[in-house]
């Protein structure tokens, strides 16, 4: 059942929210400027690259490099979209200075193939939308052979993806921080309060929109566990990646903040 947060609830969210911002100027402002140096003549390309799941998908992701020893980053799509929705956002972070994977999930865009017969997400149960925390850490251990700094790791979801984001952080002490744009208490299975809470203290950032109102009720709640999360409530914004169409400067200041975390 969905979770009713009264406004009451959002506003003494909100100004908790304030109350942080203060206490991060001085870092928020010295990723900005860092983000801005690093954007000027970045040559980071996107390339089409493969890999393989503990248990049998080959996923296909687009991947940016921007250098051994440097952060990483996954980020997660939305169902039923694929990879391409990151395709912005994905240079961006390259041009911050991180190595970034934007994954088709499996049974999403061209990672169809399960132990080498086609599948669809489609025709998925619960349990297999669970199991897609298994692209995560592959995407993870991918990175990780390419030389990025895995230990400093960032995750980006968007609906299910924000979902499954939480999920596999809450396990992995090497995530830094996580952005949840549009997540739920539950989708499709995959739940999110029990994972906030293992989740503990680290750095994540909730998004969503006022009309969206199930992500809205849902971050509230979560950040009602979390305590000391970045907070966003937009208006009139969409759900997921689409709110970067319609509110194209949140991408940059999402950069921001992400370089700010892995600088930590």
């Amino acid at each position: 059942m969905k979770t009713k947060i009264v406004c009451a609830a959002l506003s003494v969210v909100t100004l908790a929210f304030a109350g942080c911002q203060a206490k991060e100027t001085d870092n928020a402002a010295t990723a900005e400027k860092s983000v801005a140096e690093k954007s000027e003549g970045s040559t980071a390309k996107p390339e089409t690259v493969t890999f393989a799941t503990s248990d049998g998908w080959e996923i296909f992701a687009t991947y940016w490099a921007a250098g051994a020893g440097k952060p990483a980053a996954i980020l997660l799509h939305m169902l039923p979209a694929d990879r391409r929705s990151y395709d912005d956002f994905g240079s961006k972070l390259a041009a911050a200075g991180f190595n970034v994977l934007a994954l088709d999930s499996r049974g999403h865009g061209d990672s169809l193939k399960h132990d080498g017969k086609a599948e669809r997400y489609t025709g998925f149960d619960d349990a297999a939308h669970k199991s897609s925390v298994e692209d995560v850490a592959a995407a993870k251990g991918f990175l990780a052979e390419k030389g990025a700094d895995a230990p400093r790791l960032v995750i980006v979801g968007a609906s299910i993806g924000a979902n499954l984001a939480l999920n596999y952080a809450a396990d992995d002490a090497d995530v830094r921080a996580v952005v949840l744009l549009s997540p739920g208490l539950d989708y499709h299975g995959v739940e999110t309060a029990a994972a906030m809470a293992e989740y503990g203290g680290r750095p994540a950032y909730l998004v969503a929109s006022e009309e969206d109102g199930y992500s809205a009720d849902t971050i509230g709640k979560l950040h009602e566990i979390a305590g000391a999360a970045a907070f966003k409530l937009f208006k009139r914004a969409g759900h997921g990646t689409n709110i970067f169409q319609a509110e194209p400067s949140f991408e940059d200041e999402l950069v921001t903040w992400l370089a700010a975390q892995a600088a930590k």
